[in-house]
């Protein structure tokens, strides 16, 4: 269950879910496919990585829990690592008010071609 055909899928993506399950699912699909895939269980995980390590793409659950929520953490992304793409998900539909300007969004449930296709748009296209 390759994709071979298509074009080759890399670059490091960081998956910040509280989700085990969904987070473990996703990531290993993505590696499968090619991708460098780090993990967080949360926003202060997240900052932690993306001030150690350069990441292509970031994928975030809205709603986790902590100080900060996946739209802050958006935020703070967008201001500290402006060249890193960002993928918002939830299961709540809401507006994601000023991070549409510079977030994609993936409503949930998703599955992992989903997330594939997505970040091969928005990193490659």
């Amino acid at each position: 269950m390759t994709n071979q055909a298509q074009a080759p899928s890399s670059g490091v993506v960081l998956i910040v879910e509280d989700n085990v399950l969904l987070r473990l699912t996703i990531a290993s699909s993505l590696r499968q496919n090619g991708f460098e895939v780090l993990e967080a269980a949360n926003a202060a995980e997240a900052v932690t990585v993306l001030n150690s390590v350069a990441v292509d793409a970031l994928i975030s659950d809205i709603n986790m829990p902590g100080n900060m929520d996946g739209l802050g953490l958006a935020q703070w992304v967008h201001r500290h690592r402006l060249d890193t793409k960002i993928i918002l998900t939830s299961a709540v539909s809401q507006s994601l008010g000023e991070a549409e300007q510079y977030a994609s969004f993936l409503a949930k449930p998703y599955d992992s071609e989903d997330v594939q296709q997505l970040l091969r748009q928005i990193l490659w296209h």
